[in-house]
């Protein structure tokens, strides 16, 4: 075999090595005198300034340093430091090597150079000398079986040489995989040419312990790199063989435990099975590939086959490719954080703050987040029309009774769930066409044969047309139908996620309103999410005779409104029911809190339906008892509400004579 892996012992310099260098070695670091002296030489002066700055000189102007040029003038004084002395050891080929002074220099970091690497030269690895001339030759041609150690600086090589394990030293954990094109970050790795002869075998990766943990990520990633490059060339096997410290390098391992715990730590190595890591990471990828064409797809059945398809090709189940659905989802439309602050009770009052504008009470308030649910048929997209138009138009006009704060607004439709032609028809059957401003400041978003209706991962198209027509109220009918493919993946984290996205938007100049499709059993907020995210929500629901009752489910505004309502022919307009209780209310009130009391006395606190049931057989109606209750029980009334012990769902009344009954303002 003839390469420069053939390495013949040099013809050391005459001078003899400094006692404090070999003792660096072979006391510091277990390295036998025999390959010390071997691999070792103590250099200073001229000599010591020379061995790491003669190649990049001779590449610069000027022809001698008696004559030198400003660069290489400062080259020099840069260098001056290395007169004083240090340690070199050669390398493999040529003239490369490691230098250590005994002054070393500080970057302009401040951080202390320990090594120094000759200017102007490829970095190289390191072959050392050994007793045997032919030892190299003789590793390099043993069987593939043999394993051979990469690790980092020229002591740990020399140290597992001492201890019988053949070893080979890079000056740094990244300088056996250099890019191709150094100057481009990120470009291509590929393995250092000097390692190519070594990859017929196994190899263990032996790097220094890192107390940091940044360190010991870029130890793992180094190890990795250098594992992937070597497969590629390859090599059988790659283990990793880290010190779990506090011994910081394997020479410390041998100075301290001895020869054997450093081949126990060799043998120990942890294989490195880039192979499979690739497979995992091209299934990783192909998984994401496929959640990407699921989003992005608006067929319901080909979603479903994609999804299918991926999971049995991948051996996945369906929620852990949810899972990777909800990551692109999150990854496509971060929320946006805002920065904040606590204040003092004197700069809370010293701020100037924009109180927000009610538009329907304790139903549609600017800056403010409302959901109207229900189930099929239950007029919920009539309502949120009737309320568009009467903010749109000239004249305000009431709502079910409650009175219309606002007028000649601008107003966002967005109707994920109709086309528009329908949405058209609807407006033309309110009357629409008869106020000129409604036509004006009324914009809907919805499907046609030219456009598409918009879904809840387009917060962009939100955010241009919120800009062009700067709504004073937004309505999203319906939340089901925005969520579109994402329906199926949602959760509590995903269903806020997005909630709080459009929140973001919308409500720094604008009402929100929610249209929501209720669950079989007429849950409106059966999400959490949408339990919390909004700030008021109310329940639509239809009886058989046609009547529609709007009933309060979470109001920060206040206590919330009840209301009865049916919808005149065509949807031409929707007309309170005011509820009619035979029932004299003053003495209902009496009686509710008699009833009550007596219970409290006997330590029993009857819940609502008890009340009921109990005062029904005096003539009075379920309604306006509950009614009664209701008044009584919020905002400072005189009932008060306690969980029941053994159905949390179900509240218990306690009279509380301290409160008064009505209502405060």
């Amino acid at each position: 075999m003839t390469s420069f892996y053939e390495i013949d012992c040099p013809d050391l310099d005459p001078k003899p090595i400094d006692q404090a260098h070999l003792d660096e070695w072979v006391q510091g670091s277990g390295i036998s005198e025999e390959i010390a002296q071997l691999n070792l030489q103590t250099l200073e002066g001229q000599d010591a300034i020379n061995v790491i700055t003669e190649e990049k000189i001779s590449n610069l102007p000027g022809h001698a340093q008696q004559y030198a040029t400003s660069p290489i003038a400062r080259i020099l004084k840069k260098f001056d430091h290395l007169s004083e002395g240090g340690w070199w050891c050669p390398g493999t080929p040529g003239n490369w090597g490691c230098f250590k002074p005994d002054n070393p220099r500080t970057d302009e970091k401040g951080k202390t150079i320990k090594y120094e690497h000759p200017l102007g030269q490829k970095t190289g690895v390191f072959y050392l000398n050994h007793p045997r001339r032919n030892y190299w030759e003789e590793i390099f041609d043993y069987p593939a079986t043999h394993t051979i150690v990469i690790t980092e600086g020229v002591k740990k090589a020399a140290a597992l040489i001492t201890a019988g394990v053949p070893a080979i030293a890079l000056p740094g954990i990244w300088n056996g995989t250099p890019r191709v094109d150094p100057s481009i970050e990120g470009s291509p790795c590929h393995l250092h040419p000097e390692l190519k002869a070594i990859t017929r075998h196994k190899i263990v990766i032996a790097f220094d312990y890192s107390e940091s943990s940044k360190g010991r990520r870029s130890v793992s990633a180094a190890a990795k790199r250098l594992a992937h490059c070597l497969y590629r060339e390859g090599c059988p096997s790659v283990g990793l063989a880290t010190c779990p410290g506090p011994d910081k390098g394997i020479d410390d391992v041998l100075v301290r435990e001895g020869a054997m715990a450093v081949h126990s730590q060799i043998l120990n190595a942890i294989h490195i099975d880039i192979p499979a890591e690739n497979k995992r990471l091209q299934k990783i990828n192909d998984i994401k590939r496929a959640a990407v064409a699921y989003l992005e797809s608006d067929e319901e059945a080909e979603r479903a086959h994609i999804k299918a398809t991926t999971c049995r090709q991948e051996s996945l189940s369906g929620v852990d490719f949810n899972a990777v659905v909800r990551q692109e989802m999150e990854r496509r439309n971060p929320l946006q954080r805002l920065e904040c602050k606590s204040l003092s009770l004197q700069e809370v009052e010293e701020q100037e703050v924009e109180h927000a504008r009610t538009f329907f009470d304790q139903l549609l308030i600017e800056r403010w987040s409302t959901l109207i649910g229900g189930r099929k048929g239950s007029t919920k997209s009539i309502f949120a029309l009737h309320a568009l138009i009467r903010l749109c138009s000239e004249k305000p006009r009431d709502l079910i009774n409650v009175r219309c704060e606002a007028s000649n607004l601008r107003a966002l439709y967005v109707c994920a769930d109709m086309p528009l032609e329908r949405i058209n028809g609807y407006l033309h059957q309110m009357g629409y066409s008869n106020d000129a401003s409604i036509k004006e400041n009324l914009r809907v978003w919805g499907n046609s044969l030219n456009t598409r209706s918009w879904d809840i991962r387009n917060i962009d198209g939100l955010k241009q047309e919120l800009d062009s027509h700067q709504p004073s109220i937004v309505v999203i009918d319906s939340l089901k139908a925005a969520l579109g493919p994402l329906l199926e993946d949602i959760s509590k984290p995903i269903m806020r996620h997005y909630m709080d996205s459009v929140h973001n938007v919308i409500l720094q100049s604008a009402a929100c309103l929610w249209v929501h499709h209720a669950n079989k059993k007429n849950e409106i907020a059966d999400n959490e999410a949408l339990q919390e995210a909004p700030d008021i929500i109310y329940q639509l629901s239809k009886s058989v005779t046609d009547v529609c009752t709007l009933k309060p489910i979470k109001c920060r505004a206040g206590v919330g409104i009840r209301r009865e309502y049916f919808l005149q022919e065509d949807f031409l307009d929707i007309v309170a029911l005011e509820p009619e209780f035979t029932t004299d209310m003053g003495k209902l009130r009496s009686d509710v809190i008699q009833y009550v009391q007596t219970q409290n006395r006997g330590d029993i606190f009857p819940s609502i339906q008890t009340v009921i049931e109990g005062l029904t057989p005096m003539g009075h109606d379920r309604e306006a008892i509950k009614s009664c209750i209701r008044r009584a029980s919020r905002l400072g009334g005189c009932l008060s509400r306690r969980r029941n012990p053994k159905d949390h769902r179900e509240a218990l009344l306690e009279f509380t004579p301290s409160l008064p009954f009505e209502r405060k303002t």
